[in-house]
C-alpha cells in the first residue's frame, strides 16, 4: 500500500481525509479556463485526460473536450458534495467530432442526490463511435458542487 493511500486511512479515522479526497486519489485537478474553438460552433474551456478531473459548483454548465483514438465506451463518474438541493436536472451531452451526432444522459427530474447513492458518485456511461474530439456539456440546476472524472475504453481494432 502506498504511503498516500496509508496516510488517507489514518486521517480518515481521524475524520481529516474527504471522500472527494478518494475520489480523485491520484489525479490532478484539471484547470479549465482556456478558449477552444470546436466544429460544434460552441466553445470548450479545455482538453480533459483521465489523468485529471474537473470540480465545480452547480448550478451551472461546462464545456470540454475528450479525445479518443476510435470507437470507444467513456464512463463519466461525478461524485456530488456539499449537497443542498437535488434541482430537477442533470444533462450531459457527448457529441461526435462531426456534431452530427450525439449521445445524451439526461435525468428527467430525478433525484440525483438519490441516485448517487451511497457513495455519492453518479455514473454515466456514453459509446462513441468515431475517433477525435468530442465535445462535453455538462449542466444541472442542483445545488451542490461536484468533482467529476472519466475512464475510457477503446474499441479493440
Amino acid at each position: 500500500m502506498t504511503g498516500r493511500i496509508a496516510l488517507c486511512f489514518v486521517l480518515l479515522g481521524l475524520g481529516a481525509c474527504s471522500d472527494e479526497s478518494f475520489f480523485t486519489l491520484g489525479l490532478d485537478r484539471m484547470v479549465c479556463e482556456d478558449s477552444i474553438p470546436t466544429a460544434c460552433g460552441a466553445t470548450a474551456r479545455c482538453v480533459l485526460d483521465t489523468s485529471h478531473y474537473l470540480d465545480g459548483e452547480f448550478p451551472s454548465a461546462r464545456r470540454f473536450i475528450v479525445r479518443t483514438m476510435g470507437e470507444a465506451d467513456v464512463k463519466f463518474e461525478i461524485y456530488l458534495d456539499d449537497r443542498h438541493s437535488p434541482g430537477t436536472s442533470l444533462r450531459l451531452e457527448v457529441s461526435e467530432p462531426s456534431c452530427n451526432e450525439k449521445e445524451t444522459f439526461d435525468s428527467a427530474g430525478v433525484d440525483i442526490f438519490r441516485e448517487s447513492g451511497m457513495d455519492g458518485i453518479i455514473e454515466i456511461p456514453i459509446h462513441t463511435t468515431r475517433p477525435g474530439d468530442h465535445l462535453v456539456e455538462l449542466s444541472s440546476d442542483a445545488y451542490c458542487s461536484y468533482f467529476l472524472r472519466f475512464s475510457l475504453s477503446q474499441a479493440a481494432i
